[in-house]
């Protein structure tokens, strides 16, 4: 029998998730063909994923164009799921604030402010002969509670974008306001109608003021402000990593200027920049390739996950009682862990006593961790190393790979290095698969990878468990419900 061509036609304007999409649904196996696009070809290996597939695609689409892509190759089952969870992670990841390609480019597209007004700027402040870099110039900023600030021109209607480099500034303010700020030209410390904008202070403090005030964790060196006075939506950008800072939806209906304050805390310039096409096809292709390796990197790892949920494969249910360090206590069932020493005087102990599970060394293995609102906890594997004293050090360590919550502030993953982390669950699914030499962690809840280790195992490795020494809230280990079936 022929194999049936499968034909898909792509619209005269389209975006990464269109692209993604419509290629889950005519490829369903692993098969061989020529990709091809009007004067352009592209030939696959015999054998190839989905991922090649698009990475192929991408090799030849590099602007938007009206083409077809012919697939011949047969249809089987193999990979009739993955339409569902692309869609599912592309949903979540966007949720999280990521900026797709289709709306990055029109944003930055409309960049027109790229001076401030130099009849608009507090005596305090020095700007620069091209009117681009805004820096604070008075010695004695004293008990000032308002910044002073510059302003751009006007803005009434339509779509706006600027960008701006902050760089490593200890304080800083960015935003808009309403006429009313021609009166000071200074942004106050509190909350007050007719002013939206976000600040630092002093490195510590990283917020978002208009009529009340949010705390913001992601702490930018380049920022794109894009402006839809129409629409009423002031978005922040982290130019770099390309993810919503924060986002103000309110009914504009005075004029706006958009405002920068360098802060009164150091010397450094806030800078005004221009992108060109060329930064923008550079940060658009760089964006692409980081959002198709997080698709397919965590739903590998999730299709691992929620496949050891169907097969009722959590084998680590309970601690091995007798490998429990003397400071901490075990409830008769073996669930759970808690610090029972005294969390007000815990010394200057660097390392957290833990408590063990079974030893493993081949096979696959999961895990369900309740941590709930602790203020300090670690979770992870160690090889035999951990047996001599039963506690988790506080420094990089060969033999040791675990995630820590430090007093809710500092959330890393160690083992011979430290990586920093964002994502705080409160409930958590342990996923090694020994053979493979991988160590995932994944948020229950939220569905999300929060680290995952690559690693060549070698000896035993042991599940470890510390409450950490700051509350005597329980580590509480899970079994799966029978009833689990998503």
């Amino acid at each position: 029998m022929t194999p049936k061509d499968y034909l898909l036609k792509l619209p005269e304007s389209f975006t990464v998730t269109s692209i993604i999409s419509a290629l889950f649904k005519c490829v369903r196996s692993t098969i061989t063909c020529t990709l091809s696009i009007p004067g352009k070809c592209v030939r696959l290996p015999e054998s190839f994923t989905v991922t090649s597939i698009i990475s192929a695609l991408f090799k030849c689409v590099r602007s938007t164009i009206t083409c077809t892509l012919s697939i011949p190759g047969k249809c089987v089952r193999e990979l009739n799921h993955y339409n569902q969870d692309a869609e599912e992670i592309l949903r979540r990841y966007n949720a999280e604030g990521y900026i797709v390609q289709r709306e990055w480019n029109e944003m930055l597209t409309c960049q027109d402010i790229e001076t401030v007004d130099r009849s608009r700027v507090n005596n305090d402040l020095h700007v620069s002969e091209d009117n681009k870099m805004i820096s604070f110039q008075a010695k004695c900023p004293g008990g000032r509670v308002e910044w002073p600030c510059a302003l751009a021109k006007e803005l009434e209607s339509g779509k706006h974008c600027w960008i701006l480099e902050v760089g490593e500034k200890s304080s800083w303010a960015v935003g808009v306001a309403s006429e009313t700020i021609l009166k000071k030209m200074s942004i106050p410390d509190s909350c007050k109608e007719g002013y939206w904008y976000i600040k630092l202070f002093k490195g510590k403090r990283f917020q978002a003021f208009s009529s009340s005030m949010t705390d913001l964790s992601q702490n930018p060196k380049k920022i794109a402000v894009y402006l839809d006075f129409d629409k009423s939506e002031l978005l922040f950008v982290d130019l770099e990593t390309q993810i919503t800072i924060h986002k103000f939806k309110e009914q504009f209906s005075e004029k706006l200027y958009p405002l920068f304050s360098p802060g009164i805390h150091d010397k450094g310039p806030l800078i005004l920049q221009s992108v060109s096409q060329k930064d923008v096809k550079e940060t658009l292709g760089r964006h692409t390739s980081l959002l198709l390796q997080l698709l397919f990197d965590v739903r590998e790892i999730l299709g691992k996950y929620i496949s050891l949920l169907y097969q009722r494969q959590n084998d680590i249910e309970t601690v091995d009682r007798n490998t429990a360090h003397g400071d901490l206590h075990v409830s008769e069932d073996n669930k759970r862990i808690s610090f029972q020493g005294n969390v007000k005087c815990p010394g200057g102990r660097a390392e957290w006593p833990c408590a063990l599970a079974k030893e493993l060394e081949s096979g696959k293995h999961c895990w369900i961790l309740e941590v709930g609102e602790k203020s300090s906890w670690a979770v992870g594997v160690a090889s035999e190393t951990i047996l001599k004293n039963l506690s988790i050090p506080d420094s990089c360590k060969e033999g040791y790979w675990y995630i820590k919550l430090f007093k809710r502030k500092k959330f890393q993953a160690f083992s011979s290095s430290t990586t920093d982390l964002s994502q705080k669950p409160r409930k958590i699914a342990v996923y090694l698969d020994f053979d493979m030499g991988e160590l995932s962690f994944v948020d229950v809840e939220k569905h999300v990878v929060i680290h995952r280790f690559k690693e060549q195992f070698s000896d035993k490795l042991y599940p470890v468990f510390s409450p950490g020494i700051h509350d005597k809230g329980p580590l509480i280990l899970h079994s799966i419900p029978q009833n689990k079936t998503n």
